[in-house]
């Protein structure tokens, strides 16, 4: 009976994430932490046959939860992190930004843009969209009050 209680709760948390990854509008890079521990976790799990069909199913609903938690971004109602623990966050919780243009060696633009929560707490993503982009669409999305503070490289 476990089992299937563990099924359904990984299905919930699948449907909870597939209504909010729709709503991104802004993707971030995809965050390989959740497929890396998805890829260890399934090497245990499949060293020995496996003759449980709903274990079998609870395997595939674990794999594809953590495949999709890697996926991130600025959503058009939250802000919808990624990694292990993802979660969605509400654009009035923020209080500041701090944003990081990078021009790579190989001439790509990435920007990193840490969210600081009201509790002190920070998310960090990645973007390859452009400055100008990013900081457009946040405006539309963020409380007037937050404060951005925009670093270069030296």
């Amino acid at each position: 009976m476990m089992i299937y209680l563990l099924i359904a709760a990984l299905l919930a948390s699948m449907l909870f994430g597939i209504y909010w990854q729709s709503q991104i509008v802004i993707r971030a890079r995809y965050k390989y932490t959740p497929l890396i521990f998805s890829i260890l976790i399934g090497g245990w799990a499949l060293s020995e046959p496996i003759n449980n069909f709903a274990f079998v199913i609870l395997l595939a609903a674990f794999f594809t939860l953590n495949f999709m938690d890697g996926v991130g971004g600025i959503g058009s109602k939250r802000l919808v992190t990624s990694g292990l623990f993802s979660r969605v966050v509400d654009y009035s919780t923020v209080t500041a930004l701090k944003v990081l243009p990078v021009t790579l060696p190989n001439g790509k633009v990435r920007v990193i843009i840490v969210f600081v929560i009201n509790d002190a707490q920070q998310i960090q993503m990645n973007f390859n969209q452009g400055l100008e982009v990013l900081l457009k669409t946040l405006a539309n999305l963020l409380p007037e009050t937050v404060k951005i503070e925009v670093d270069h490289l030296t």
